[in-house]
């Protein structure tokens, strides 16, 4: 056989899924570590799009607990039971206290118990998303799974570099005090940027770098001008514009979402190349300083 550098990763998931699987059969309470959820995640999300029984979207409302339930049924048909422990909350997700209910009055019936699968101390803090190329019936495909643990945030994050919050979060204001500091002028202050909002039109998640030109992006992705705090249907001109965010980092645009963004001239010589054709430096002229020169940065050529 020849297998693809591709293909050979995924039978190396499969690998590693089968051997969690192995050792949850020998201690059900076995509390997983980041690399073994990972596996049971990847695999199950390869399972279900090979044999086409979810589409993308119900694959990216997969919890651990519809990962516990199928390995849990699997090894009832194959005459090999597993009992894994039962919860009604996904781990880490916190407990409603139950509220007193009036004599006579309708209730609600508790949320039936689900199996569940343990983790291990600071592994729900490791994982925000995840994310599978899958295989479906109709082609491969990207499934992201936001918050698999549920929508409950842990206090700290690995790598997160904004731990405080910001003063207007939701305009990702440049002047917040809070914000950690970036894309300022030589003399320490912000060169001012546009507040624009941007639809995802595609069927898909857009992701865009921090130093992407945003004339080269996706053309699914649109940026509008603002008209009393939402947006135009005028079309915004990012001709040698730039996403507001740490280099090295990214914004991720999910289908149909539409929400506001702060972009910046791209600084340094104002040169993009290599992007695509007719849309790069040459159609645009970069910012001057207050001096009438170009500016220039630490950062060179973007």
């Amino acid at each position: 056989m020849h297998l693809t550098p591709h293909e050979q990763e995924r039978l190396m998931i499969r690998l590693a899924a089968d051997l969690v699987e192995r050792r949850l059969i020998r201690e059900p309470t076995l509390k997983l570590n980041y690399p073994e959820v990972m596996a049971l995640f990847s695999a199950y999300v390869l399972e279900e799009a090979r044999h086409d029984t979810k589409t993308v979207a119900e694959l990216m409302d997969t919890s651990l607990s519809d990962v516990a339930e199928e390995i849990e049924q699997r090894h009832k048909d194959l005459n090999n039971p597993l009992s894994l422990p039962k919860t009604t909350t996904t781990p880490g997700m916190t407990t409603k206290p139950a509220t007193q209910k009036t004599p006579g009055a309708s209730t609600t019936a508790p949320p039936a118990p689900r199996p569940t699968i343990s983790l291990m101390p600071g592994v729900r803090e490791m994982i925000v998303d995840v994310q599978i190329e899958a295989t479906f019936k109709d082609g491969t495909k990207l499934v992201t799974i936001p918050h698999p643990f549920g929508e409950d945030k842990a206090p700290v994050y690995p790598g997160q570099y904004e731990l405080l919050k910001d003063d207007d979060d939701q305009d990702r204001a440049p002047y917040s005090p809070n914000r950690v500091s970036y894309n300022l002028d030589p003399s320490g202050n912000f060169p001012g940027g546009d507040k624009l909002w941007a639809r995802n039109t595609a069927d898909r998640p857009i992701q865009v770098g921090s130093h992407f030109h945003l004339e080269d992006v996706n053309p699914q992705l649109r940026f509008y001008t603002e008209v009393n705090g939402r947006a135009s249907s005028t079309p915004a001109v990012v001709t040698g514009k730039r996403l507001h965010i740490a280099a090295g980092t990214s914004e991720r645009f999910e289908p149909g979402v539409e929400r506001a963004v702060w972009v910046v001239p791209i600084r340094g010589l104002g040169q993009v190349k290599g992007l695509k054709a007719g849309k790069t430096a040459p159609n645009w002229t970069a910012p001057t300083s207050s001096s009438g020169t170009a500016p220039t940065s630490s950062n060179g050529t973007v």
